[in-house]
C-alpha cells in the first residue's frame, strides 16, 4: 500500500481551503547543497564509509529524481518571476558553536560531516540549481529555517501566503520548516518527487503525516499544473489533489 492509500484511511484534518495563486506564492529549495546533496562530500562522504547501501540509496534518488525535480521547479517559477528562496545549513563560525546546541559536534559527533560553514565548498549550492542575482539565500543553524533565521520577516515582506517546498532531507529540515510554516499559517506544498531521505519507510511516514495534518503533498507535475505554469500538463483541479 503506498503512503497515500494509507493516507486515505486516516482523518484528514489538513486545511480544506487551499488556493495557491502564483503572485503569492514563493519556491523554497532546502539545503541542496554539495555536504549532503552530493555523494562525494561532506555527509556523502561519510556514509559511504558507514552506511554503504543507505548512502547508495539516498544519493542515487537525489541525483536522478530530487535535483530534476528541484531544477524543474525553479525553471518554472523563475520563467513565471515567481518568488525563489534558497535555504542553507551551516555554522558561521569555524567551531559550530552558533549552532544550536543539539547540532554541534561535540553533543552529537555524527553530525560532523555536516560542520561546513559559509565561505567552504561544500556550503555552496550545487551549480544545477545555483541561485540567481534577485534570488534571496538564507542560511540557517538548525534544522528548520523559521528556528534560526528571519526567514518568516522575509516571507511576509514578500508577501507570500503560500510555500512549495523542495530538497533535503524529508524527515528532517524540510519537514521542520514545512511544518513550522504551516503552523505560523501559510499554505504549504512538500513536493515528494523534489524531496529525498536516507530511507523510504521515513520519506513514506513524513509525507502521510503531512498531507493528513499540515497542508498538501504533490508531485512536481501537479504543483507545476495547479500553479498554471510552464511545462505541465493541463491544469487540475487542486480539491482532487488533497493527498
Amino acid at each position: 500500500m503506498s503512503w497515500r492509500e494509507e493516507a486515505a484511511l486516516l482523518p484528514n484534518f489538513s486545511p480544506r481551503d487551499f488556493d495557491l495563486q502564483p503572485a503569492t506564492t514563493g519556491l523554497l529549495l532546502i539545503d541542496m547543497q554539495y555536504v549532503d546533496a552530493h555523494r562525494e562530500y561532506g555527509l556523502g562522504k561519510s556514509l559511504k564509509e558507514s552506511h554503504p547501501a543507505v548512502w547508495d540509496y539516498y544519493f542515487t534518488r537525489v541525483e536522478e529524481i530530487v535535483v530534476p525535480g528541484c531544477k524543474r521547479l525553479l525553471e518554472a517559477f523563475r520563467d513565471a518571476g515567481m518568488r525563489v528562496v534558497h535555504v542553507t545549513i551551516g555554522p558561521e563560525l569555524p567551531d559550530g558553536a552558533d549552532m544550536v546546541p543539539l547540532r554541534r559536534p561535540a553533543v552529537a559527533p555524527g553530525l560532523e560531516s555536516m560542520l561546513h560553514g559559509r565561505g567552504s565548498f561544500e556550503h555552496r549550492i550545487l551549480e544545477q540549481l545555483e541561485p540567481r542575482p534577485g534570488e534571496l539565500v538564507v542560511n540557517k543553524t538548525s534544522r528548520g529555517a523559521f528556528n534560526s533565521t528571519a526567514i518568516e520577516r522575509l516571507l511576509l515582506n514578500l508577501g507570500l501566503d503560500g510555500l512549495v517546498v523542495a530538497g533535503v532531507s524529508t524527515s528532517s529540515c524540510v519537514e521542520t520548516t514545512a511544518r513550522d510554516a504551516a503552523d505560523r499559517g501559510w499554505k504549504v506544498v512538500i513536493v515528494e518527487d523534489a524531496t529525498a531521505e536516507l530511507d523510504e519507510p521515513s520519506h513514506d511516514a513524513t509525507l502521510r503525516q503531512f498531507a493528513v495534518r499540515f497542508g498538501r503533498v504533490w508531485t512536481v507535475e501537479e504543483t507545476l499544473s495547479v500553479l498554471g505554469l510552464s511545462g505541465a500538463a493541463p491544469a487540475m483541479s487542486p480539491g482532487s489533489l488533497r493527498a
